[in-house]
């Protein structure tokens, strides 16, 4: 159909777009630690014209998304929660949790490749039993937290706007400054980090005479502050193989054969794409599977809006037959606060068996702990 045509066409642009040269993802930070966690609620109500009772809607979504991801040169793990509950008052209320936790050594500071160990639980209203499985392999690949390198740029871009610096800073300078704001828990109070920024600021020799004023200063501690803003770039690849422990739908415990790609870049402060997959399936893997794919693309259109698009894709095989879920997102981001916002997004949805694709509007209020 034309619309879903222009629909792909939109996401082939925007994810061409973000797939340009990446200038943030050359710098290098000697640990990367990063933390998210993320509550929303949407709810949805719809009462039929026609009495049709069949039609009638009254539903809210509880969504709870946590994410963790440490690296250093020797060692590294990451650890991902995701969970939906949709209490439905006029029919059955459903809920999803998927959580998966991985630890990987290094063979060396100064390469890539990696041994690792996980496990993965499962659990569904639609499920018999919890799932539970574990499983141990190789990778290559690292993640790298460039937020420091990105806060940089965003204090560098203001001042040259504003007019305190004549023209953009010195890359070492520009270097240097990141490495302060990536090291600010070794200053003892934030006047110490905010001292050493203005002073490697100054001696760049581009400023303004009279030096940075009040607001250039506050704009700086803004930034540096913004907890709730990231970057990161880098990718991992794994193969392994693991046993089910508990199988959530009651049958044979089996052997299991694994993989994942995690891909992640910016090319500005203002975006960030995400790439996730992985599969999983017993040894005879084209006849039992699941994989699962997540693209997303992010543009901070101002410093209280965001955009978002999102393409998600699952599919199951059981006896050789593929059932396939697609799911396409667009959302516009309203902050708040910091630690909140309220999102407006459209979300196209095919799951199988459905004759056409749904079209659903949601509104969402986001709230971040972490």
């Amino acid at each position: 159909m034309p619309r879903w045509g222009f629909v792909f066409l939109c996401l082939v642009l925007v994810f061409g777009l973000a797939a340009s040269a990446m200038p943030l993802c050359e710098y290098r930070s000697p640990r990367t630690n990063l933390s998210d966690l993320v509550l929303s609620f949407s709810y949805s109500y719809h009462n039929d014209p026609f009495g049709l009772t069949s039609r009638n809607e009254n539903a809210g979504v509880l969504g709870a998304e946590y994410v963790r991801l440490y690296d250093t040169p020797q060692y590294g793990f990451d650890v991902a929660m995701d969970t939906d509950w949709t209490i439905d008052v006029l029919d059955v209320s459903t809920y999803e949790v998927v959580a998966d936790g991985n630890y990987k050594r290094y063979f060396s500071a100064e390469q890539d490749a990696f041994a690792y160990a996980g496990v993965s639980a499962r659990s569904s209203s639609s499920y018999q039993m919890v799932g539970l499985s574990v499983n141990a392999g190789i990778g290559a690949g690292r993640f790298n937290d460039v937020t420091p390198f990105a806060k940089a740029t965003r204090i560098d871009e203001y001042l040259v706007k504003q007019g305190s610096l004549t023209e953009g800073l010195h890359p070492v300078d520009l270097q240097i400054l990141a490495d302060e704001i990536g090291s600010a828990a070794s200053y003892g109070s934030l006047a110490e980090l905010l001292a050493a920024i203005q002073d490697i600021i100054e001696a760049s020799g581009r400023v303004k005479e009279g030096g940075l004023d009040a607001l250039d200063i506050a704009e700086i501690t803004r930034q540096v502050q913004d907890d709730g803003f990231s970057r990161y770039c880098g990718w991992d690849l794994k193969v392994g193989l693991g046993y089910e422990i508990l199988d959530p739908s009651g049958g044979v415990n089996d052997i299991l054969l694994t993989g994942a790609l995690n891909y992640a870049f910016t090319t500005t402060p203002n975006m960030q794409f995400l790439v996730q997959g992985s599969v999983y399936g017993s040894p005879e893997i084209f006849e039992t599977n699941r994989v699962d794919l997540t693209m997303s693309y992010d543009y901070l259109m101002a410093d209280f809006v965001q955009f978002k698009v999102e393409y998600g894709f699952s599919r199951e095989t059981w006896a050789y037959e593929p059932t396939d879920t697609h799911r396409i997102s667009f959302d516009f981001v309203l902050t708040l606060l910091n630690t909140a916002d309220v999102s407006w997004g459209l979300v196209f949805e095919h799951r199988p068996y459905y004759l056409e694709w749904s079209i659903d509007v949601t509104a969402t209020i986001n709230v971040e702990l972490l």
